[in-house]
């Protein structure tokens, strides 16, 4: 490798503004009281460097810790703010696009004009039975009955809901200027709409929108590395910029024009992208350079990114604790370092972009550990085959976007289909750890020094070779995994000889994609969802038409929900086998015996018909698989026994207590993520410990391994 130095006053830069960035977090950590800390800080460093920087260091943290301060406050005080409850017509500017959730959509929103004695800056939540259309910056009238709940929506506080009734726009007063980036962004998403999932990635790469994308494809793309992809930056920014300035024609002529219309641009790319943090971070620095050229000044990439860092968490301090922010920002680093280093036995230009992909992948990763618990071994690999394929798919898309050729969009979709493979590919390959990733850190650092390097090759082979072997090694074979996946159920049933079985699927894709991907689980010959409810029926969608599925087992009449309809969907549209679960049938995974036991009839409650599965290895050893049953289906199973239970709904009250004591197992799992719901209930608990179960939860216990050998 070739070696590197970064200039003193780049490095000086940096220190500085993890400096301000650090007193913005403080600040929004602790309140006030975090600028008793931050000036005891500044005291001890009193003397640190000239004069004139450490009064300079000493105002801009002081400055940021008061903005953190401040915005905290205001959160607070957005949420204890007392507002009246009753019917409401009002006329509102949404603040944040409409989102999906379980049971219809939200959107937050301030009164425009202002309420009396409601300060302006309050938003509340409006909640639509359907998709509403309207998007961020847009007033509506809107008419309903509101409630005084408050709480936060994706971090951003609210008081007051809103159940909206009827809607229409309000079209008396225009927005301003800026906020033509909706038609860029409608224009984007309209013309790419319809078309699958690598339309939808299309979305992503464009203007940042992946609501549309599977969630468990979200989850592949983070698990193989990719998910950065989808956070719109600084080439798009420059991309954006050339097409305005390409557009703007003779207003453009001239360095100084061409930088006034490229920050008019960057203001309207903000809107279209929803001032996502990687679109803050990539448009602050465009328009260092933008506003340098008006001035006759320029910045290197160090000094630009400490400058954006500083104004950012300065003016925008929710930012300084933002996890999107923050991977932006060492990501950037890491790419100006990484940079720098080139493998000499490498062509330079393979060299460098594969240094400054290493870089973005070490300085991420301790930002990755703390909030996903593990790193993709291989993402400098994935990164390397993925980004010039989405840098030409971005630029396709664009010109078909501008040109409204649906061909040339579906030549762009050609290059995320291939991401989207690719992501699916690599969610299932090794994930590193805390200790695994110290491991892979001392050895790109022990390449950098090149007697040692045969050392490093044999520590990276060994790392890989650990993190391979450890994909499965937790699975029994034959046995069975009780996944956490949160609120719902998802139990993974192995054979001896590797055939598998998967018994419902949770409630997120992207959960059930994960947990997964730990276990390595890439096809089933048997896919059971037990009954149509969503927290079983949901994550299904990581599995079905994404992974080889022998047979498919679906919950018969009468009962039907839009998650059960959708996992249907999906398995026609695959082409899966689907049948109804065959009662009184014996399925064989190698030498595991799984007995179909129910339902034996039509039952009113969806519950009650869930699909119940005894599981009986080479040994004897039984597990039942009760999906959520209650009392009425419980008392058609009278004289049913197990060594190992799943236990029914999360562990609810809505159990027969003398059933449960009478299965007479031995190990009893309770399937539960955090509710408002009360499960598991304690007397479910005391009876199953009273019949002499060991009762453990998935919430508190992770993932239960049940071996039945």
């Amino acid at each position: 490798m070739e070696a590197f130095s970064l200039d003193r006053r780049s490095v000086m830069a940096v220190g500085v503004a993890a400096a301000v960035w650090g007193g913005a977090a403080t600040g929004r950590w602790w309140g006030w009281p975090a600028l008793v800390g931050v000036g005891c800080l500044i005291a001890a460093g009193v003397g640190v460097g000239s004069r004139r920087t450490s009064i300079l260091v000493a105002v801009l943290v002081v400055l940021a810790t008061v903005a953190g301060a401040l915005s905290s406050s205001r959160d607070r005080a957005v949420i204890a703010f007392e507002t009246p409850a009753g019917e409401i017509a009002q006329t509102v500017r949404l603040t944040t696009d409409p989102r999906a959730e379980d049971h219809g959509w939200w959107a937050l929103a301030l009164a425009d004009p202002p309420e009396p004695g409601r300060p302006s800056a309050i938003p509340m939540l409006l909640s639509f039975d359907a998709a509403p259309h309207a998007a961020a910056g847009e007033v509506l009238q809107v008419h309903g009955k509101r409630t005084s709940r408050s709480g936060t929506a994706r971090g951003d506080p609210y008081s007051g809901v809103v159940k909206v009734d009827t809607f229409e726009p309000w079209t008396h007063r225009q927005a301003p200027w800026w906020w033509a980036g909706n038609a860029v962004r409608r224009r984007a998403l309209e013309s790419l709409a319809g078309g699958g999932p690598s339309r939808s990635l299309l979305a992503g790469f464009l203007v940042g929108e992946t609501a549309a994308v599977p969630a468990a494809d979200l989850e592949a793309m983070r698990r193989s590395g990719l998910s950065h992809l989808v956070a719109v930056s600084g080439s798009n920014v420059a991309l954006f910029l050339m097409l305005a300035l390409v557009a703007a024609g003779p207003l453009a002529a001239g360095p100084r024009r061409r930088a006034v219309v490229g920050l008019g641009a960057i203001a309207v790319f903000l809107v279209a992208t929803r001032w996502e943090p990687s679109v803050v971070r990539a448009s602050f620095m465009a328009s260092l350079v933008l506003v340098g050229r008006i001035g006759g000044w320029a910045l290197d990439g160090a000094t630009a990114l400490a400058v954006t860092v500083v104004g950012v968490v300065v003016v925008w301090s929710e930012m300084a604790t933002d996890v999107g922010f923050t991977l932006s920002v060492l990501a950037t680093l890491g790419v100006l370092v990484g940079g720098r280093f080139r493998i000499v036995t490498l062509p330079r230009s393979f060299g460098t972009v594969l240094g400054a992909t290493m870089g973005a992948q070490v300085a991420v990763a301790p930002v990755l550990l703390v909030n996903f618990g593990s790193i993709p071994l291989m993402a400098p690999l994935t990164n390397l085959l993925a980004a010039p394929v989405v840098a030409a798919s971005t630029v396709i898309a664009t010109l078909g976007v501008g040109l409204a050729s649906d061909v040339v969009i579906s030549v762009a979709s050609w290059g995320s289909a291939f991401v989207l493979a690719l992501a699916r590919l690599g969610a299932g390959w090794p994930q590193l750890g805390p200790g695994g990733t110290a491991v892979a850190v001392a050895v790109i650092g022990i390449a950098a020094i090149p007697r040692l390097r045969p050392l490093a090759a044999a520590l990276a082979s060994a790392l890989a070779a650990a993190a391979l072997l450890g994909l499965t090694s937790s699975i029994p074979s034959p046995g069975a995994v009780v996944l956490d996946v949160g609120q719902g159920d998802s139990i993974l049933v192995v054979g001896g000889d590797g055939s598998s079985m998967l018994v419902d699927g949770g409630p997120d894709p992207a959960v059930l994609e994960a947990r997964l991907g730990e276990y390595g689980a890439t096809s089933f010959d048997l896919v059971v969802l037990t009954h149509v409810h969503a927290d079983h029926a949901m994550g299904l969608e990581a599995v079905v038409g994404r992974r080889a599925i022998g047979e498919m087992w679906l919950p018969g009449p009468p009962h039907e929900t839009p998650a059960s309809r959708r996992v249907a969907a999906l398995a026609g549209a695959a082409g899966v086998p689907t049948r109804v679960a065959p009662v009184g049938e014996t399925f064989y995974l190698d030498e595991l015996a799984v007995d179909v036991l129910a339902p034996v009839r039509r039952y009113a409650a969806p519950n009650d018909q869930s699909v119940v599965l005894l599981v009986t290895g080479p040994g004897g050893r039984t597990l039942l698989l009760t999906g959520d049953i209650e009392t009425f289906a419980q008392a058609d199973l009278e004289g049913v026994t197990a060594d190992v239970l799943k236990v029914p709904h999360q562990g609810g009250a809505t159990s027969d207590l003398d059933w449960l004591q009478a299965v007479g197992a031995d190990l009893a799992i309770v399937s539960v993520g955090p509710n408002d719901f009360g499960h598991p209930s304690d007397d479910v608990i005391a009876a199953l410990e009273k019949s002499g179960a060991r009762v453990v939860r998935t919430d508190m216990d992770g993932d239960v391994v049940v071996p039945l050998g």
